[in-house]
């Protein structure tokens, strides 16, 4: 988790974004399949109150690493509970946090009888789903991101063991502008169980309660 996601926003999510964010071009070059090393949308603070939402490579590049080498690990996830003391994300997370706004992200969760099942998971009412994530600028100017996941909430457990660290919208401030202690705490706790839909590949909802 989370190595496929979307940005086909709805009217509602192009309103909420431009809400929170601004009006930054959350209608540009919507897509139902987002995969590592493809461009994503982040968003970031600029300035004292502003934001910027540029796009950036899905897979963060660190700085002490090529992309070469990054080829050989997985890098567009990074795990919260251990993000600070890591040697690859820990600087971006003391100085570079960020958000990832998605309209939908996939898992394939296994059945107990070894089969895998195509899911879409996303909010019933149409709005963007936030997730915490990390960014980078490299000496060539390339900027990258990842996103940061955390444990399922219960609702989700059935589906994956790590879903995105998803954000609401009063833990925006403490993930992108507070200390890191008090970023982490907003990442782990700000979502609830009960606000995301998982429909499957046959698109039949099942809605999580």
């Amino acid at each position: 988790m989370c190595g496929r996601a979307e940005d086909l926003f709805t009217p509602k999510a192009v309103a909420a974004l431009t809400r929170l964010f601004g009006p930054l071009g959350w209608e540009v070059a919507p897509r139902d399949e987002i995969r590592p090393t493809d461009q994503i949308r982040l968003i970031r603070p600029a300035g004292e109150e502003g934001y910027e939402a540029p796009f950036a490579r899905w897979g963060l590049l660190p700085e002490q690493m090529d992309a070469a080498a990054v080829k050989k690990y997985s890098l567009f996830n990074a795990r919260l509970e251990s993000v600070e003391r890591s040697k690859v994300f820990g600087p971006a997370f003391r100085t570079r946090r960020c958000i990832v706004p998605l309209s939908a992200f996939a898992e394939w969760p296994v059945a107990a009888d070894g089969t895998k099942s195509n899911v879409r998971i996303a909010r019933p009412d149409g709005l963007p789903l936030l997730a915490a994530g990390l960014w980078n600028r490299s000496e060539d100017g390339v900027e990258s991101c990842t996103v940061v996941t955390r444990a399922p909430t219960a609702d989700l457990e059935a589906v994956h063991g790590r879903m995105p660290a998803l954000l609401l919208t009063a833990d925006l401030p403490a993930w992108l502008r507070a200390s890191p202690a008090e970023a982490r705490r907003a990442a782990a706790a700000s979502w609830k169980p009960g606000l995301l839909t998982v429909t499957s590949a046959e698109r039949s909802a099942t809605h999580l309660t």
